[in-house]
């Protein structure tokens, strides 16, 4: 469990990690922040450089670093892909999930994290194909026709980076968040020496030679501002929102 200090307030905002919490932790959080983050990911090849979990790593990476700015909890990485590289490509070590099914989960939590009282649930994705995020929007969807005075939204990262990163698939961008969040698990000499391609090596988007954990920084910086300015602008709204 983490604490920062709120600049307008002094008072203390507490983040923490929801399977690691004691109930007593989960309730001073919530009490403080009542912001529910969960990171969702994938397993599927990312080439021969990065780990077949990157998706889940980057989501939840990103997840902690938002929750250390605004509080709340952040949930286990959910690695449940829809249509990954697998069907898309033919590349194998890739577990694939129907949308229908990603959707009733999707709303499982939401639901879920609702009735725990949350009042904002932050679907944040590292895996980002139209049908998966249209999958997890179907599943904030259905929550929020039970609960509908709480905030489901759905992110992607790459669109919280805006036009400064293009998301890729394994290229510099995925291998930097990577790199910066456990770069342990990197290893860019298993690439060939020669241009890589979609087709061949499962890699869409620019070299993955060119990441570093630097880049990976800047793109999270970037990411996070435009997180925290989501949420304050949830918050405004619903403060000024009839009661």
């Amino acid at each position: 469990m983490g604490a920062l200090k709120d600049a307008e307030s002094s008072k203390p905002l507490f983040w923490g990690r929801y399977a690691e919490l004691r109930p007593e932790q989960i309730t001073l959080i919530r009490e403080q922040s009542d912001i529910a983050f969960v990171p969702w990911g994938a397993l599927e090849w990312h080439c021969q450089h990065a780990p077949i979990g990157l998706d889940s790593v980057k989501a939840e990476g990103i997840c902690h670093a938002i929750a250390q700015r605004m509080g709340g909890v952040v949930l286990p990485a959910i690695p449940m892909g829809v249509n990954t590289i697998k069907p898309f490509k033919g590349f194998p070590h890739s577990i694939d999930f129907s949308g229908e099914l990603v959707a009733e989960v999707a709303a499982g939590f939401c639901s879920q994290l609702a009735d725990e009282g949350f009042r904002i649930v932050v679907l944040l994705t590292g895996h980002y194909p139209p049908e998966h995020v249209a999958a997890l929007e179907a599943g904030a969807c259905k929550a929020w026709e039970a609960y509908p005075d709480i905030d489901f939204v759905v992110w992607a990262d790459n669109e919280l980076m805006g036009k400064a990163y293009k998301g890729d698939h394994a290229g510099a961008t995925e291998t930097s968040f990577q790199l910066l969040f456990d770069s342990s698990n990197v290893d860019l000499t298993l690439l060939p020496d020669r241009a890589l391609t979609l087709d061949g090596d499962g890699v869409m988007g620019e070299d993955p030679r060119d990441a570093s954990e630097e880049r990976g920084r800047r793109q999270l910086a970037i990411a996070v501002d435009a997180a925290v300015a989501r949420i304050e602008a949830i918050r405004s709204k619903d403060k000024a929102s009839p009661k």
